[in-house]
């Protein structure tokens, strides 16, 4: 049984003033891990918002931060605009202060890890955060769309995942081949799937209806929340309490 759960708007102080966001979390007082969970260009939208449950139901508080203060990017060209006007130096500091907001959080244990997952935009996110701070315990990439100088991977501490379509265009198998090669050059701990036949941001049912999409979505959630409850530490749903929530479940 998920988690039942509640979502509240959210915000914190970081080091380049305050940074809007929206959290999800279990409805039980727990404590749970926390995770930052980074957007792609759509920046916190529908979307975003709702894989942001997804994984409160799946028992972790997650946190949101909102990479373009407000802004609600439409339409390919503006939001690839936006994606490439982003501040990274300032955005992996704004991250950064994200899990210690989580930490002081009455729902996270003040002194447990924090994980990071991020999706096209937000996985190169998740690299340059590994990378440039020891902040986080954990990191799952989604067919990350910026992609780090190779020699910024040596930074990176902690284990990883990573999940691809073999379709994807904008994270084509030569730029996953060639990240690869650079982990295994570094020798770092990473796990790395491949799902045959779906294309980029495999997640968003608006990308792609088919029955293919959503299994490959789904089996790649389960192997995420997996992954991060045995680095993170957090019983599955089917052990927790489940309590009352405010909104009815919905696929991601």
């Amino acid at each position: 049984m998920a988690h039942r759960i509640l979502s509240i708007h959210a915000g914190y102080d970081g080091p380049n003033g305050f940074v809007d966001g929206y959290v999800g979390r279990p409805a039980d007082r727990g404590p749970h891990p926390g995770l930052v969970v980074i957007s792609g260009m759509g920046g916190l939208n529908w979307f975003q918002r709702e894989i942001t449950r997804t994984f409160a139901r799946a028992g972790f508080v997650a946190l949101s931060p909102d990479l373009f203060d407000g802004a609600l990017p439409e339409g390919r060209a503006t939001q690839l605009h936006y994606k490439n006007s982003l501040d990274v130096e300032r955005t992996v500091e704004n991250l950064s202060a994200g899990a210690d907001f989580l930490r002081s959080l009455p729902w996270t244990p003040d002194d447990a890890p924090v994980g990071v997952v991020g999706f096209c935009l937000g996985g190169g996110l998740v690299l340059l955060a590994l990378a440039r701070t020891n902040t986080f315990g954990a990191g799952v990439v989604y067919y990350h769309s910026l992609f780090p100088d190779s020699a910024e991977l040596e930074n990176i501490r902690v284990p990883m995942m990573c999940h691809y379509g073999t379709n994807d265009h904008t994270t084509p198998i030569a730029e996953i081949e060639a990240f690869r090669a650079a982990l295994d050059h570094y020798e770092k701990q990473y796990e790395l799937f491949m799902y045959e036949g779906l294309g980029h941001s495999f997640l968003n049912p608006n990308q792609d209806s088919s029955a293919r999409r959503e299994a490959g979505a789904a089996e790649s959630l389960e192997r995420t929340f997996a992954f991060f409850r045995n680095h993170l530490g957090v019983a599955p749903p089917e052990t927790a309490v489940a309590a009352e929530d405010d909104e009815t479940p919905e696929k991601p």
